[in-house]
C-alpha cells in the first residue's frame, strides 16, 4: 500500500504550461504524436479490463486470458517468421477463432467498438493541436498498435481530433517505435522538414526517436506519475479503473485543484458510488417499493442514487437524533436517559443543565432543580448525571406528555412518506443503526403498517455484540462496508487503526450544505444553526466526489456490472487516508465543529475538526 502524496502537493509542476509547449511545437513544420496515454485516454490502466468487459458480453469463460495469450502468440510467430513482432487485430482474432467458436470478424469489431466507446480525449492536447493547425503545422500520428490506421483515425475523430494529416501505425507498416524503424519512414517522408515527436514512453517515443535524429517532447506517462500514489491492494478491475480515472484527471495537466476537491475525488467518490450502487442492487433484488435516504448524509447519497441507471423510487427524508429520542422516551425511557444524559455527560464539551432542558422543550423542570441540589448553571457531568436522571424519572409522565405533539407530527410524516409501500429500505451512513431501527418501529408498531423495513448502512459499528448480531441475523440491518458479522477485518481496521474518530472522518464525504434537522413539530420542520463557515470546503469536497462519480457512471453505464464496487475496493483508499491523517491537517484546521443549539450558545468557540481529532 502506497502513501498518497498527491492530495497535498498541488504546486508540483510535472507538465509544461500549454502556452510554453505550443510555442515550442510551433517551431517545427511537422508535429508527430503518440496516441494512447498521450492524445487519448482509456478509463483503465490495462487493456485487460477491456478484454474482461468483452468476456462479460460474450459469455466465453477465460476470454480475457485467451485474448492476451493469442496476441502474445501472434507476436512471437511474426518475430520468428518475419523478424518483427507487430500484429493486427485480424491476426489476433483469426487465432482466437481456432480456440473458440467466435466469429473473428464480429469479435474484432466488438473490441474496436468498445475501444471507440471507452476512449476519451486528453484535453491538454486538444487545444494545443487546434492551435498548431491554425498555425499551418502538419499533424501526424505515430503509434505502436494492433488497430488499423482507419480505426485509429476514427477514434481520434470521435474525440475531437478530426484534422490529422497522416497516421503511421505499426500494424500496417510492420515497423514500430519500439524498434525505432518507423521513424525512418517519417524522416524519409518529410525530408528537409523540422520534425518533433511527442509521446509518453521514454524508450519508444523519446530515445528511439532521438536516435534517428528527431527532436522530441516527453509527455510523462500519467500512470508513471500517479500509480505510486494509488492503493496497490484493490482488486484487479476496480483498482485499474479507479487508478486510471484519478491519474488521467489529476495528471494530464497542471490543474491546481484544491486539497478539498482532491479529497473528494480520490477518496469520497469511489466509496459513495460503491455504497449507493449496493443500495440499488439490494433494493432491486428485494423488490423494494421505496428507498428513504435519511438526512443529512442522505443528501449526498440520494443525489448520486438518482443518477444510477434503473434506480428505485426514492425520497430524501428529514430525520434527527432528537426526533428519534422523543419517540424512544415513550416506550424505552431508559434509552432516552442514556442518550440524552449519560452520552452527553461523558462528552468532551460542557453543557449547562439549563440548555439541556431548553433543548428538549422541558424547561419547566428548571424550577425543580433545587430539590435535587442542582442549579440551571451546573454543567452536565458524570457527577450531576445521576441527579438529572432522577429528576427525569420522577417527572417521566409529564416529560412524555410534553413530547406528544412532536411525536404525533413525526409519526404522521413517516406515514405520508411510506404511503402504500409494502417494502421500504432506509439508508443511513451508520453507525449503531438507531435511527433506521426507530423508524422501523414507527412503521410496524405505531402505524401498524404491513410493510417490510430494511436498514441499509454504510457501516455498522454497534459496540454491543449481541445487539450487533441480533439485528443483522433477523434481517433488520444490512451493512455495506463492515459489521460484526460481515467483513470483520475491515471493521477491525476501522475501529482500531487511524484517527480514533474514523466515523466522523468518513462522514466528511457526506456533509451537506444544509443545517441539521432537529425534528417535526405542529408548526412544521425545525432546524439547527447553519454551519456557514464550513460550506465552501464541503462544496469542494462534494464537487470532487461528484466529478469522479459522474465520470464513472457515464463511462460504464453500458456495462453496469462495473458499478458493483466491492466493500474492500470502496474502503481501502479511505483506509490509506485515515492511517495518514496528519496530512489532513490543513483541511481539518479549516473545518469548524458544529455545536448546535444543544450546547451553550453564549460560549460557542470556533474549535476546529483538527482540535477535536486531537482530543482523547
Amino acid at each position: 500500500m502506497h502513501s498518497n502524496i498527491d492530495l497535498y502537493y498541488n504546486s508540483e509542476n510535472f507538465r509544461a504550461e500549454p502556452k510554453d509547449l505550443l510555442n515550442k511545437l510551433c517551431e517545427y513544420d511537422v508535429i508527430s504524436f503518440d496516441v494512447f496515454d498521450t492524445l487519448i485516454f482509456r478509463p483503465f490502466t490495462s487493456p485487460r479490463v477491456l478484454f474482461s468487459i468483452m468476456e462479460s458480453r460474450l459469455g466465453i469463460y477465460k476470454f480475457s486470458k485467451i485474448r492476451v495469450d493469442s496476441e502474445d502468440e501472434v507476436r512471437k510467430l511474426n518475430q520468428e517468421k518475419y523478424n518483427h513482432d507487430n500484429t493486427t487485430l485480424s491476426e489476433i482474432y483469426n487465432l482466437i477463432s481456432k480456440k473458440t467458436n467466435l466469429c473473428p470478424i464480429k469479435t474484432a469489431q466488438l473490441e474496436f467498438e468498445l475501444e471507440l466507446n471507452y476512449c476519451y480525449v486528453n484535453q491538454f492536447f486538444q487545444k494545443i493541436i487546434s492551435e498548431c493547425i491554425k498555425n499551418k503545422k502538419k499533424i501526424i500520428i505515430c503509434t505502436d498498435m494492433y488497430l488499423s490506421k482507419q480505426q485509429i483515425r476514427e477514434i481520434l475523430k470521435n474525440n475531437g481530433y478530426p484534422l490529422i494529416d497522416e497516421i503511421y501505425v505499426s500494424s500496417e507498416l510492420n515497423k514500430s517505435k519500439k524498434r525505432g524503424d518507423i521513424y525512418h519512414i517519417i524522416k524519409e517522408k518529410y525530408k528537409n522538414k523540422k520534425i518533433i515527436h511527442v509521446g509518453d514512453n521514454y524508450i519508444s517515443d523519446i530515445e528511439n526517436a532521438e536516435n534517428l535524429g528527431l527532436n522530441t517532447f516527453y509527455y510523462k506517462n500519467i500512470n508513471d506519475i500517479g500509480n505510486k500514489n494509488r492503493v496497490s491492494s484493490m482488486s484487479y478491475i476496480a483498482g485499474r479503473i479507479y487508478s486510471a480515472i484519478i491519474n488521467n484527471h489529476l495528471y494530464c495537466q497542471n490543474n491546481e485543484y484544491s486539497e478539498a476537491y482532491k479529497l473528494g475525488y480520490i477518496y469520497g467518490g469511489i466509496y459513495i458510488l460503491g455504497f449507493v450502487q449496493w443500495v440499488n442492487k439490494f433494493s432491486t433484488t428485494r423488490n423494494i417499493d421505496k428507498v428513504l435516504f435519511l438526512s443529512r448524509d442522505g443528501d449526498v447519497y440520494s443525489k448520486v442514487y438518482d443518477k444510477l441507471p434503473n434506480h428505485k423510487n426514492w425520497q430524501y427524508f428529514h430525520w434527527s437524533r432528537l426526533a428519534g429520542t422523543k419517540i424512544t422516551a415513550f416506550e424505552n425511557f431508559y434509552e432516552f436517559c442514556r442518550r440524552m444524559i449519560w452520552h452527553k455527560a461523558r462528552g468532551v464539551y460542557n453543557i449547562k443543565i439549563e440548555h439541556l432542558l431548553n433543548f428538549l422543550g422541558i424547561e419547566y423542570l428548571i424550577g425543580n432543580l433545587d430539590s435535587y441540589n442542582l442549579s440551571k448553571d451546573d454543567i452536565l457531568s458524570k457527577t450531576t448525571a445521576q441527579k438529572i436522571e432522577d429528576l427525569f424519572y420522577d417527572n417521566k409522565t409529564q416529560i412524555i406528555d410534553s413530547f406528544k405533539d412532536d411525536i404525533n407530527a413525526t409519526v404522521e410524516s413517516v406515514r405520508q412518506s411510506v404511503g402504500n409501500s409494502k417494502s421500504i429500505a432506509i439508508v443511513d451512513v451508520g453507525w449503531a443503526g438507531t435511527g433506521p431501527l426507530i423508524l422501523k418501529n414507527i412503521i410496524n408498531n405505531y402505524l401498524e403498517l404491513d410493510c417490510q423495513v430494511y436498514s441499509l448502512l454504510a457501516g455498522y459499528t454497534q459496540p454491543i455484540e449481541n445487539m450487533a448480531a441480533l439485528y443483522t441475523m433477523d434481517d433488520s440491518i444490512h451493512s455495506y462496508l463492515f459489521s460484526n458479522t460481515l467483513n470483520k477485518d475491515l471493521l477491525d481496521l476501522h475501529l482500531n487503526y487511524g484517527t480514533g474518530k474514523n466515523n466522523l472522518l468518513l462522514e466528511l464525504f457526506t456533509q451537506s450544505c444544509t443545517p441539521s434537522f432537529l425534528g417535526y413539530t405542529n408548526n412544521g420542520l425545525k432546524f439547527d444553526r447553519a454551519e456557514l463557515q464550513n460550506y465552501e470546503i464541503i462544496k469542494q469536497v462534494n464537487r470532487g466526489s461528484e466529478d469522479f462519480i459522474n465520470f464513472y457512471i457515464d463511462k460504464f453505464k453500458h456495462d453496469a456490472f462495473l458499478l458493483n464496487i466491492s466493500p474492500y475496493d470502496a474502503y481501502l483508499p479511505f483506509n490509506e487516508l485515515k492511517n495518514s491523517s496528519n496530512r489532513l491537517k490543513n483541511i481539518l484546521s479549516q473545518l469548524i465543529i458544529s455545536r448546535g443549539k444543544f450546547y451553550d450558545a453564549e460560549n460557542l468557540s470556533n474549535e476546529t475538526w483538527l482540535s477535536f481529532f486531537n482530543k482523547d
